[in-house]
């Protein structure tokens, strides 16, 4: 039986016949998918790879701090968790449809802001909306609305995308915990 956070870690990783190894290396790596396919926040390749990079030290970090904790304890984290990782990944896609617009096929999206320029606020009327004009201006957010608008909408986009990911890892990382768990105890028995 493994006795520490770490050595189960390790014992979990490098299990290439056990689901569970399988589905914590394919959630740490799923942000990375995103650089292809592009619907998270931009820039995708930066952000993927914070993401999947967070979601390793999160699982690092549950394997090492939570292995000894009580089942019932790690049921209300994994519980919390899953909770954590609906509502942050729901607000970011929400967050992205009402922000963000595609300047065309195989470019990133472009991430808007809340608050007009003030030069922009006399322009844009029901008949001449923010993102015709961001369309005229060649897909340059800063041309149309405030720097901090576009910086706070893109920090609190990604801010919870990462975060989204971050949960799942955690969730997977004390399901997979107390599978072995369980399934150890039903080993000795």
């Amino acid at each position: 039986m493994v006795s520490t956070g770490l050595a189960e870690f390790k014992a979990v990783l490098s299990d290439f016949r056990q689901l569970a190894s399988l589905a914590l290396k394919g959630a740490i790596a799923a942000p990375l998918a995103d650089i292809w396919l592009k619907l998270g926040p931009p820039p995708a390749r930066n952000i993927g790879t914070l993401a999947a990079l967070l979601e390793f030290l999160a699982v690092i970090w549950v394997f090492q701090s939570w292995f000894d904790a009580n089942d019932r304890s790690l049921r209300l984290r994994m519980n919390i968790a899953l909770g954590l990782f609906v509502i942050s990944l729901a607000s970011s896609l929400i967050l992205l449809e009402r922000f963000s617009v595609s300047p065309g096929e195989g470019r990133e999206r472009i991430i808007e802001g809340y608050s007009l320029r003030p030069d922009m606020k006399t322009l844009v009327t029901s008949s001449y909306t923010a993102e015709q004009a961001l369309q005229e201006s060649e897909y340059d957010p800063e041309k149309v609305w405030t720097k901090q608008s576009i910086v706070a909408l893109r920090t609190v986009i990604s801010g919870l995308w990462i975060l989204a990911f971050a949960c799942f890892a955690v969730y997977l990382t004390v399901f997979v915990i107390l599978q072995r768990r369980f399934r150890g105890v039903q080993n000795t028995a």
